[in-house]
Parts: C-alpha cells; sequence; structure tokens
C-alpha cells in the first residue's frame, strides 16, 4: 500500500505565491529524492489473499453472540 504523501504548506505573509510554489516544489523533490528505498525481499502476498483481507473475508466467520445461545 503507498504511502501518503506529506503534507507542504508555507504560511508566511511575505512569500509571494510564485515563491512559496518554489519552496514546495523543492521540499518535494528533497522528499522524493530522500525516501527510502522499496522493500524488495519478495514478500508479496498472493492476490487472493490481499484481496480477501481487502473484502473483510475470515476463514471461519463467528456467529454473533445472540445466535449462539438460541442454538443451546
Amino acid at each position: 500500500m503507498p504511502e501518503q504523501p506529506t503534507a507542504i504548506e508555507i504560511s508566511s505573509p511575505a512569500a509571494s505565491e510564485a515563491e512559496a510554489a518554489a519552496v514546495v516544489a523543492a521540499l518535494r523533490r528533497f522528499l522524493d529524492d530522500n525516501a527510502p528505498a522499496p522493500s524488495a525481499d519478495g514478500q508479496r502476498q498472493p492476490a487472493w489473499l490481499a484481496a480477501a483481507l481487502s473484502e473483510g473475508v475470515q476463514r471461519q466467520p463467528q456467529l454473533p453472540a445472540s445466535w449462539a445461545e438460541s442454538r443451546a
């Protein structure tokens, strides 16, 4: 899952819009250039497992407690 981008904001009344945009662009480039490399250790999940986890699928779903009590 990709990380959320870092929010960069300049709130200086002395900076013009062009100056603020240049500083933000420089900071963004610095952060991108110095970001840690993605791990390449081959520990990826199988596609079916990733899909099941994203859908919230359980191997053995649990019945609500009220259902279990009514069966007894």
